[in-house]
């Protein structure tokens, strides 16, 4: 056994759940559905991770989250993301390609060892390089050609811009909502 939770406890009875990191990803694309209503988005994620769905679907929500997270409460603090599972799906592959030798189009592989090996990439990998352009600061570079360069890369790499303000706020909305056993 991998020591990983293949299960989700709600009001004292196990459930399965869908461990592979495909269905993690899967509730991430489903919470990121600015088409699906919060209640789509709510019993997507449910439908998606738990092979059967709890009667309580409140706790089975946060409890579904809590995994997302792998096993934190809380998220810490968001901002600007510098990585996005949909966006940057090509760039994971390659790096869990170089650094791992792990073809994830052809392996199986819990959420929980998905995201550990994920925070594990050298800082060679094309993940963290591209990481690392998207977090530079450019108020340390003087060099005016070196500055150009540098901002023609970030342009290159930037992310989507995904939800307008009001969206954003919807969806931090949601969120707060799901931490607090809301649905």
């Amino acid at each position: 056994m991998n020591g990983y939770p293949e299960r989700i406890t709600v009001d004292g009875t196990d459930y399965e759940i869908n461990t592979d990191f495909r269905y993690a990803l899967a509730c991430f694309d489903c919470i990121n559905d600015t088409e699906l209503s919060d209640y789509e988005r709510a019993y997507g994620v449910l439908g998606i991770l738990y092979k059967i769905v709890p009667e309580n679907e409140g706790e089975a929500l946060r409890m579904a989250i809590k995994y997302l997270r792998c096993g934190k409460e809380e998220s810490e603090p968001r901002g600007k993301p510098d990585m996005d599972f949909e966006s940057d799906m090509h760039y994971i592959r390659s790096s869990f390609r170089s650094d791992y030798a792990i073809d994830l189009n052809h392996v199986s592989m819990h959420w929980f060892e998905f995201c550990e090996l994920l925070q594990g990439l050298s800082d060679a990998s094309i993940l963290n390089r591209v990481r690392d352009i998207r977090n530079y600061d450019l108020s340390t570079v003087k060099d005016s050609k070196t500055r150009q360069k540098i901002i023609q890369a970030k342009q290159e790499v930037t992310l989507p811009e995904r939800l307008t303000r009001e969206e954003q706020d919807i969806m931090d909305e949601f969120f707060e909502q799901l931490e607090q056993g809301g649905g």
